[in-house]
Parts: structure tokens; sequence; C-alpha cells
């Protein structure tokens, strides 16, 4: 090698890696797919996963709404706007956590039958919806929100249905 020129060493080895790369995905470009179309099969559950799948969402369910009961009980009817303001925070509060806890119960649960399955996650998509609505300013009872409260008490109910 003279004194000033470039070793060609690197560049050769960096071509050589090129042009590997560039085989390896024309390969993998050309590679004839699996034509397994089918979906995998469902899972089955025993009686005892499906119970206590159950019993934790159902579980869920009862903390959370005993946790919107407790919320909405702290201002005592009050008008004084610091104690109305506290129930609202902690209204939205247990709105947005419970849409997640439910659904966090529910995906560790896979066992969970479908119709509570579906309970679950019809009430949760409800407590978003309140959720976004008391954020927006609106107010319970408002008419904007009643199809939000209509889906919330249908949903609820139905779950206390199934959670007996």
């Amino acid at each position: 090698m003279a004194i000033g020129r470039p070793a060609r060493w690197p560049a050769l080895i960096a071509l050589a890696i090129a042009l590997i790369a560039l085989a390896v995905s024309i390969v993998g470009w050309f590679r004839p797919m699996s034509h397994n179309n089918e979906p995998p099969p469902k899972p089955t559950y025993t009686d005892q996963q499906t119970a206590t799948a159950k019993s934790n969402v159902c579980s869920a369910f009862g903390q959370i709404d005993k946790a919107l009961a407790v919320a909405g009980s702290f201002s005592g009817g009050s008008s004084d706007q610091t104690a109305v303001l506290a129930v609202a925070t902690n209204t939205r509060q247990v709105l947005d956590f419970g849409n997640r806890y439910l659904l966090a119960q529910l995906a560790q649960e896979p066992a969970t039958p479908s119709d509570l399955a579906t309970a679950v996650r019809e009430q949760a998509d409800a407590y978003q919806k309140l959720l976004i609505g008391y954020l927006d300013g609106l107010h319970y009872g408002d008419p904007d929100l009643q199809p939000a409260t209509n889906a919330s008490v249908e949903a609820e109910a139905k779950l206390k249905q199934l959670c007996k």
C-alpha cells in the first residue's frame, strides 16, 4: 500500500455485506407465503377457568360500581362550589380509571363468558362517552349526554344480572 492511498479492503467488505443483504431481501421477497387461511382454533376453557374469570371480572365491575357511588355521595347535596367540583372531579376519575380497569381485567381473563365480556365492553364504552361528555361541559341529565347515560344504565343492569 502506498502512502497517501486509501485502503481498499473496507470498501470491499462493505460491498460484500451489501450484496449479501440484497440477496437475502430478494429471497425473502419471492419466498412463497404460507396458504393457511384458516383462523386459529378458538381456545377452550375449563368450567373452573370460566368461573374464575367471571368472578374476577364481576369483582372488578363491583369495585368500579362502588367507587362511582362513593364519588357521587361526597357532596351530600351541598351547594358549595368546591364540593361540587370535587364530586365532579372524583366522578371523572372513576369513569376514566373504571373503563381502563374493566378492559384490563377483561384482557387478563380470556376465559370470561362472551355475554359478560360484551356487557363489560359496553359499560367501558359508556364510561368513555360519559367522561368525554363531562369533560366537554355537559352535566348529568343533559339531553346530549342521555344516550351515553342510557347505555351505561343498560350495561350496568346487564352486568348486575350476569354477575349474580
